[in-house]
């Protein structure tokens, strides 16, 4: 079997591909909202659940997984580490598949890019009174924190996920700073937001097309609004791919069929 880490976009499709390929594929997702975005005719058999090294070396062997396909999003570095680990351990191979970067199209004196959300949150404060954030629920704090020592307003936008709120709720983000809504967005949505909350500063990740980063800082710009972007985790020595051939070649090369 081949355990595809997924809850992207792009790791239902290969989830999909090496379905209809005749593999035996096992997609996993943190969340009901993983799930539920997975399509229902796709022959797979679907986890829900969040994976701990001991959790994931556990299904490795009771499924009797051939190959780790890791789709799971460029900043997801906990779960992209621990992959990585247990492969290693349990000699077996893997694989990320990693969504190209749109970033580096993005030059001036209006974006600047940082390496941890700390400093982003530091920079941000510093550039505007609303500081409007596209970077996820997982790394909120640091922006409501610094957010909240120098009265600045914090708009978070995010999934509308329940667990997702219940982030939010804990930080005690007021709702009007709340937007629960699935993207990605047009270049004129994201503008007609920036505009509705008043927007001086965007914080965002380099999520590529599929997160619709590319759209995100042309509508910042396009408004001059000034543009923060957290880095990619480097993830080192870990073998990478863009192209879901060579996770197929990989499939047939290791999975025994």
């Amino acid at each position: 079997m081949i355990l595809v880490l997924g809850g992207t976009l792009e790791g239902r499709k290969i989830a999909g591909v090496l379905a209809a390929a005749g593999f035996r594929v096992m997609v996993t997702v943190t969340s009901g909202y993983g799930a539920e975005v997975m399509p229902r005719d796709l022959p797979v058999e679907l986890l829900v659940r969040k994976l701990n090294a001991t959790d994931l070396d556990r299904l490795v062997r009771q499924k009797n997984i051939r190959l780790i396909v890791d789709a799971t999003h460029p900043y997801a570095r906990v779960i992209t580490e621990t992959a990585w680990e247990v492969s290693q351990k349990r000699n077996i191979p893997y694989i990320r598949f990693q969504r190209p970067s749109v970033t580096e199209e993005f030059q001036g004196e209006a974006v600047f890019r940082v390496n941890s959300y700390e400093e982003a949150a530091k920079l941000a404060v510093s550039k505007g009174n609303t500081v409007f954030l596209t970077i996820g629920s997982r790394n909120l704090e640091p922006f409501i924190r610094v957010g909240r020592e120098g009265r600045k307003r914090v708009v978070a936008r995010v999934l509308p996920d329940a667990g997702v709120l219940q982030q939010c709720a804990a930080l005690q983000i007021p709702p009007a700073d709340i937007i629960a809504i699935q993207g990605p967005f047009s270049l004129e949505m994201n503008q007609a937001m920036f505009r509705e909350y008043g927007a001086e500063v965007l914080v965002t990740k380099d999520s590529g097309i599929t997160g619709g980063t590319d759209t995100k800082i042309s509508a910042a710009l396009g408004l001059k609004i000034p543009v923060i972007i957290v880095a990619r985790p480097d993830y080192g020595i870990i073998p990478v791919t863009d192209n879901v051939e060579v996770i197929l070649e990989n499939a047939r090369k290791f999975s025994g069929y």
